[in-house]
Parts: structure tokens; C-alpha cells; sequence
């Protein structure tokens, strides 16, 4: 009789007996799990070497684009050659000023020293003519519809960029002119002082101070902020908001009246009896001893001295080169600012000072760099040309450096120097720009004739101690 198991097939591989049966149940089972593991892996690992192609071919395919649209499209091209275009016009233009500085002789600290006691004028004829052709430039550009646009948008950034109030911008101000009379020099000027050697390179103590004065305001600027911002904005920013005239108008009518006192100065002190230096002319007796203009009228490069109002007319003329090439008004403090920022190379560095770091970066703060890197260039051509490299008396060191630092805290306390405050600012006819101005003759005034009173107690050395100080 036969049973059911005995009919029951059997597996050919299969052990006979029930616990045998399972054992083999179990190892097929696990056999199974383990072909369709390593299948999974093989899978996987296929999946991760096709994902890593793809993204190796996507990224050589967005370089390939990338080159190929740098290449190709002329947008890009214009964009790089418009930038290229931009820095070239600054660097030459800061060329022209540092000819222009060395060429008038107000970069000499002398001359600077002596204005701010009015002893002699030269600097006042220079600035005055800078001045004058800035505002009938810009009155020009507010007439013609082509360049109307461009004057309202760059009256819109100066303002935009004067967070400052009239308090600060009067201390500002004050400070700025204390240095200038201390140290010899202003913002601008120190570069021409460096490219002509002044002092046989004592200028760049100068240069150092005016860097440590601009870091040193950095730090307080919050507190400045914090305690001098005004409540609001102003609601009559220039002066064709108080008086009924456009700006054109009002433009043109400064620049006639400051012409005339240009020749008002010029007749009661010809420049050509300026150009002197202080000098022993016997053991007891010191004097401003006349200095030949050498060189040949044909040659104007040879000649060590132009006309003050000449070199103003060239600088008045870089307001149209900066506004048509970078959309901005001559300025040179904000390059210090620009230089010493680049120390902050971490992003905590830079959250530690906010203000330093809004200048890092970006064609709107290097532009400035690129001028007055320019100037320094200009002026060394212009002394070469001339003979007079190296030639020009500084001050002191202590007053080249404490002088420096004075005057660039001060100008970023009041948000501009000679050129932003003195000669962009006022030919855009900004109020607050005008208190800057009175401010820094008032403060390189007073520092002036103290100086000038200290270096006469010694009458046997006046004037040439105080022009050594």
C-alpha cells in the first residue's frame, strides 16, 4: 500500500527528511536575497557612474557655452570693452590732474600753507578756475536733452551718497582744513606730492597718515552715525530749491562772477610774483625769494610753472571725462577708504566694519583708485619734464603724518574733501556742500595763523620755520 509521501515528487538536489527540507528552503531563500543584492548594487553603482558622466558632460557643456558666449556674443565683448574703456579714461584723466597739480604749483605745501594765511593766492586762482568751468560744464549738460539725463542722474548719486548732516559735514569741514594747513597738502594733492617726490619722499608719511586717519574713523563711525544723523531727510538739497532760477541759470551766473574774481586776484597778485621760495637772503633776514620760470613757452612741459587759472580750466574739464565714463563727480577721498578696506579678507573682518566694506569692490569704488593712481603718474611726468623731480620742500614728519590723518578723518566725517565738497558738490549747487567749503578755509585758517604766530615769535627764522614745521 502506498502512501502520499511516497508519491510525492522530489527535488533532485533536495535532502530527504523534513528538517532537511527546510534547512534547503532556507539556503535557496538566501541565495535569492543575495543574487538580487548584488544586483541592486550593480544597479546602484551603474546609476552613480552614468549620474557622474552626466554632470562631467553638463559641466564641460556650460564651459564650452560659457567660453563660446564670451566668445560669440557681442553684449558680453561690449560689456568687458566698456569697462576697459571706463578705467582707461580715469587713469588718464588722473594723469591730467597730477600734470595740472604739479604744473600750477599748488601741490607745493608752502603754496597750501601760505593760501590758507593769504599770503599768496595761486591756490585759490586753481581752485576758483576748476570750480567756475565745473559748474558751466554741468549747466551745459542740464540744457541739452542728450546729456540731461545724465546731469539729473549723478545730482541724484552725490545726494544719495551725503547721508551726512550740516553738523558733521561743518566738523568735517573744520578738521579737513586744520590738516591741510598742517600737513601742507589735501586728499588729492598728497598723490601729486608722491609722484613729484616732495621732500624727497616725506610725502609718504603723509600718504600713511592720511590712511591711518581713514581707518580710525571707520571704527567710530558707528557712534557718528548713532549721535549726527539728522531726524530726516532735507527737503531743499541745492540752491535752486531756495532760490526761483534753474539750475542752468544759477550756474552760468556763478561761473561769470567767479571768473571775475579770478581777475579781480590776478591783478592785485600776478601769479608770475608768486612763484618763490622761502630762502636766508643774509644771516639775519629771511625772504620769499623769486623762482625763474625756466623752461621754453614752446615746450609747455619744459616750463617749471603755468598759470594757475589754466591748470583749474584742465581740472574743471575732468568733471565731463568722470560723469561720461563712470557716471560719478570728481572725489578722491573715498580711494583712501577703497585701499584700506581691502584688509578686511574675511567675512568677519568685513561684518566688523560695515562702512569699510561697502567700498571693497565694484568699478563705482575703484575708479577712484584708478584717478588718483593716475595723478601720482601725472605729476612724476610733469617734474621729470621740467627738471623740479625731487626739488620741492615738505614739512616736517610729524606734521606730514598727524596732518594726514586729521584731514582724511575729517573729510569722511564730513563725506567729501576738495574735490568732492569743493568742487563737484558745489557745481551741482549742494547747500550742505558750501558749508564744507567755509568750514575747511575757516579751520585751515585758524590753524594757519596760529602756526604763523608761533613761527613769528622767533623772528629771526620767520618766515622759514613755519613752512618747516
Amino acid at each position: 500500500m502506498q502512501t502520499r509521501d511516497s508519491h510525492q515528487p522530489v527535488h533532485p538536489e533536495a535532502p530527504v527528511g523534513g528538517d532537511k527540507v527546510v534547512a534547503w528552503a532556507d539556503r535557496e531563500a538566501s541565495l535569492t536575497t543575495t543574487t538580487e543584492e548584488s544586483s541592486d548594487m550593480a544597479k546602484k553603482k551603474y546609476q552613480l557612474s552614468a549620474e557622474a558622466d552626466r554632470k562631467k558632460d553638463e559641466a564641460l557643456s556650460d564651459t564650452t557655452n560659457e567660453k563660446a558666449s564670451l566668445e560669440s556674443d557681442p553684449k558680453e565683448r561690449q560689456k568687458w570693452w566698456h569697462v576697459c574703456v571706463k578705467i582707461m579714461a580715469c587713469f588718464l584723466g588722473g594723469i591730467l590732474f597730477g600734470i595740472a597739480l604739479e604744473k600750477t604749483r599748488v601741490f607745493e605745501p608752502n603754496v597750501i600753507r601760505d593760501q590758507f594765511v593769504y599770503q599768496r593766492f595761486i591756490m585759490m586762482k586753481a581752485f576758483l578756475a576748476a570750480m567756475a568751468t565745473g559748474l558751466f560744464c554741468l549747466g551745459v549738460m542740464a540744457l541739452l536733452p542728450v546729456t540731461r539725463p545724465v546731469f539729473q542722474g549723478i545730482r541724484q548719486v552725490f545726494i544719495n551718497h551725503q547721508e551726512k548732516g550740516v553738523l558733521t559735514s561743518v566738523v568735517g569741514g573744520l578738521l579737513l582744513g586744520m590738516g591741510m594747513t598742517i600737513s601742507g597738502a589735501c586728499p588729492g594733492m598728497v598723490l601729486a606730492q608722491v609722484g613729484a617726490g616732495v621732500g624727497m619722499g616725506s610725502a609718504l608719511l603723509t600718504l600713511l597718515g592720511c590712511l591711518v586717519g581713514v581707518a580710525l574713523y571707520a571704527v567710530v563711525e558707528p557712534w557718528v552715525v548713532q549721535y549726527t544723523k539728522p531726524t530726516g531727510p532735507y527737503k531743499k538739497k541745492h540752491l535752486d530749491d531756495w532760490v526761483p532760477l534753474p539750475y542752468a541759470a544759477l550756474s552760468f551766473a556763478f561761473t561769470f562772477a567767479i571768473a571775475l574774481l579770478i581777475f579781480g586776484l590776478e591783478y592785485v597778485k600776478p601769479w608770475e610774483t608768486e612763484l618763490c621760495e622761502y630762502a636766508h637772503v643774509n644771516t639775519s633776514s629771511v625772504s620769499c625769494v623769486q623762482v625763474p620760470n625756466n623752461g621754453d613757452w614752446t615746450c609747455f612741459m619744459s616750463l617749471r610753472a603755468w598759470p594757475p587759472w589754466i591748470g583749474g580750466i584742465l581740472i574743471g574739464l575732468l568733471q565731463l571725462v568722470i560723469t561720461l565714463s563712470v557716471g560719478d563727480t570728481l572725489g578722491g577721498s573715498s580711494s583712501y577708504c577703497t585701499v584700506v578696506s581691502q584688509v578686511l579678507v574675511t567675512d568677519r573682518l568685513q561684518r566688523m566694519s560695515p562702512y569699510l566694506s561697502r567700498y571693497r569692490t565694484g568699478l563705482g569704488n575703484w575708479w577712484q583708485v584708478v584717478y588718483v593712481a593716475g595723478a601720482v603718474v601725472g605729476a612724476l611726468i610733469s617734474a621729470a619734464s621740467s627738471q623740479t623731480l625731487g626739488t620741492v620742500k615738505g614739512v616736517s614728519m610729524a606734521s606730514g603724518f598727524f596732518g594726514g590723518l586729521i584731514m582724511l578723518f575729517g573729510a569722511r566725517l564730513g563725506a567729501g574733501c576738495t574735490s568732492g565738497h569743493g568742487l563737484s558738490g558745489t557745481a551741482l549747487l549742494v547747500v550742505i556742500s558750501f558749508f564744507a567749503v567755509a568750514a575747511m578755509f575757516a579751520g585751515g585758517t585758524i590753524i594757519g595763523f596760529i602756526m604763523w604766530g608761533a613761527a613769528r615769535a622767533d623772528m629771526g627764522n620767520f618766515p622759514l620755520n613755519y613752512v618747516s614745521y
